[in-house]
């Protein structure tokens, strides 16, 4: 019994990712990147482009998928403590998300089963035999935040969502430091303090640091000042995937009333191969959330 929740609080703390980079109007980004183009004098030697320029490059050049498949080590720390899990991934774009959740202590036996669709959640931990069952609308209850299924498919493949409706209210900018394409709702000096700890922002604001290569995104930063959140998202260790590039590693950092750092290593991944989403609750489990349909 002693990790015997931390299954389900694993598969919740997934979802708190999604909802501490989650607002009503969606301005989130996360995605890709190659090396920055420093001369030999080591100067950045990117040229600026308007916002309009850098949001359709990043558009253009988001991973895409019809199928996705994948299998990661995963680790989180919170409060000053550790878990490590393996967790194999299903995807079907737009459709469904299905995690199957393994603890190495315990050898190579399923732990926990998360199901995500458009409109439902499903969470399962084998080991205390509970289970929840529920809407996005129960979980933002929960949680007293605004989540959905688009935002946590983005971030698990390191894909854009919507970053702001009205590309006149973005700044464009470079981070010459990271030799870095830099787009924002807030200044870069500005975001800088704020990433510092040195200033404090009246309303939510977003950046996303893009290498030039393929102009796609290597950090989000997202921070809102009635919640109290900031949520920092970072991709490397980019590799081909057929035709494309895919990072392999992605850290997650969330500022909350609870810290939280969330680490994935994808092991393998695979694209466009048809997968299916198993997931039935044995009968015997308390079943917590809404109540399951027939």
């Amino acid at each position: 019994m002693r990790r015997a929740i931390a299954y389900l609080f694993f598969s919740a703390s997934l979802l708190l990712l999604l909802s501490a980079s989650s607002c009503r109007s969606k301005k989130q980004i996360v995605a890709d990147t190659p090396p920055p183009p420093i001369d030999s004098t080591g100067k950045c030697r990117l040229d600026f482009k308007s916002s309009k320029t850098l949001s359709s490059l990043l558009a253009k050049n988001q991973f895409r998928f019809n199928w996705f498949t994948g299998k990661f080590d995963a680790e989180f720390h919170m409060d000053g403590k550790k878990q490590e899990f393996t967790v194999v991934l299903r995807m079907k774009k737009d459709s469904v998300i299905w995690m199957s959740i393994i603890d190495p202590l315990i050898g190579a036996v399923e732990a926990a089963r998360v199901l995500l669709t458009q409109d439902s959640i499903k969470m399962m931990n084998r080991l205390d035999k509970t289970a929840f069952v529920g809407t996005y609308d129960t979980l933002c209850s929960l949680l007293h935040t605004d989540v959905d299924f688009e935002i946590l498919q983005a971030l698990l493949v390191g894909n854009n969502v919507a970053f702001y409706e009205e590309e006149e209210k973005l700044h464009p900018n470079i981070d010459r430091t990271e030799c870095l394409y830099l787009l924002g709702t807030v200044r870069k000096k500005k975001i800088r303090k704020v990433i510092e700890g040195q200033k404090e922002l009246k309303e939510p604001a977003q950046s996303i640091w893009m290498k030039d290569a393929n102009f796609s995104v290597v950090r989000l930063f997202f921070t809102d000042l009635e919640t109290q959140r900031t949520f920092d998202a970072n991709y490397t260790d980019f590799q081909p995937l057929d035709s494309t590039v895919f990072p392999h590693k992605m850290t997650f950092f969330v500022k909350a009333q609870t810290n939280l750092e969330i680490r994935f290593a994808y092991k393998k991944a695979n694209l466009n191969k048809a997968a299916t989403f198993p997931f039935s609750i044995p009968s015997g489990y308390e079943i917590r959330g809404k109540k399951k349909k027939d």
